[in-house]
């Protein structure tokens, strides 16, 4: 009984605290380039005041661009379900990685498929934009996680996990896995060095192209996917590459924890990294992909064990 009660307050607490996490990233981010910046609560702010406000939506758009929003929370949703909060989850409760790889590819392609249909020459820029980051960020999601799938020879979230707790990794290729999965991160949230969320420069907007012409409650949705997959990409971090108790309440208690230093954490980095350019972006994935293999061949060959 305590694992579904576990499930469903990391489920409720992910959604509730999700612009929370994204507010601390940029408030410590603004108070580390010598700015004031927002509160840490910002987030919340925005929402309320765009939910009270009148939506409008572009004279040639269709059902796609108005549905998108829906579409990416609704599909981000599923992936908070899968996430096991407590370090396991109900049985016959779904925690495939494959799939949570399959939805989130599904909500990148909504986002810029509503880029295009807005019919404006940003929202075009910033899908296609977004769509090439896809076919780096996938890969290397793969190669990162795929020394879990040798160790384990499973693709579910809660078997991979202990593995970790158990230390059958030598230092090295965990460390590997870790610097992999911060490249991925980066990318995958739109953050600096690949992507930045502040500005509005035109020639440099990538995730932020996508959402121009929203406005009103359709752009408060789109933030709520953008904080809910904040929250996703760094829960599976910690839930694959951190640490596991055998108590389930102190696995949930101990995420709240680690999501709030993660959003520290990113702050401090976006306000240490400059913008790549655009066409030096394959190069970034291929360091990405290459520190993954690495960390798997060293497994393989049995050099990455203890």
């Amino acid at each position: 009984m305590d694992v579904w009660i576990v499930q469903i307050i990391g489920i409720v607490l992910a959604l509730m605290l999700s612009p929370l996490y994204m507010g601390i990233a940029q408030t410590v981010k603004a108070r580390m380039q010598g700015r004031h910046g927002p509160t840490i609560w910002q987030g919340y702010f925005v929402l309320q005041k765009l939910w009270n406000k009148e939506t409008t939506v572009p004279e040639y758009s269709s059902w796609i661009f108005r549905l998108a929003p829906s579409i990416s929370v609704s599909a981000l949703m599923v992936i908070l379900l899968f996430i096991p909060w407590g370090g396991r989850v109900p049985t016959g409760w779904p925690h495939d990685l494959m799939t949570i790889f399959f939805i989130l590819a599904l909500e990148r392609f909504w986002v810029g498929l509503a880029g295009l249909d807005a019919a404006g020459t940003f929202g075009g820029l910033g899908a296609s934009r977004i769509t090439t980051l896809g076919s780096g960020i996938e890969p290397a999601m793969f190669a990162v996680f795929g020394v879990l799938w040798v160790l384990t020879g499973r693709t579910d979230i809660v078997p991979m996990a202990p593995q970790l707790l158990q230390r059958p990794l030598s230092t090295l290729p965990w460390m590997l896995m870790v610097l992999g999965y911060a490249f991925v991160l980066l990318a995958e949230l739109g953050r600096l060095p690949v992507d930045n969320p502040d500005t509005h420069l035109e020639l440099t907007m990538m995730h932020e192209a996508t959402v121009l012409e929203y406005n009103g409650r359709l752009l408060g949705l789109a933030q709520v996917a953008m904080a809910m997959k904040f929250t996703i990409m760094i829960a599976l971090g910690w839930v694959l590459l951190g640490p596991t108790f055998s108590s389930l309440w102190v696995n949930l208690g101990s995420r709240i924890l680690e999501f709030s230093f993660s959003g520290v954490l990113l702050g401090w980095m976006e306000s240490r990294f400059v913008k790549l350019r655009y066409f030096h972006l394959p190069g970034y994935f291929g360091l990405a992909i290459g520190t993954g293999m690495l960390a798997v061949y060293l497994v393989v060959t049995g050099g990455g064990l203890k």
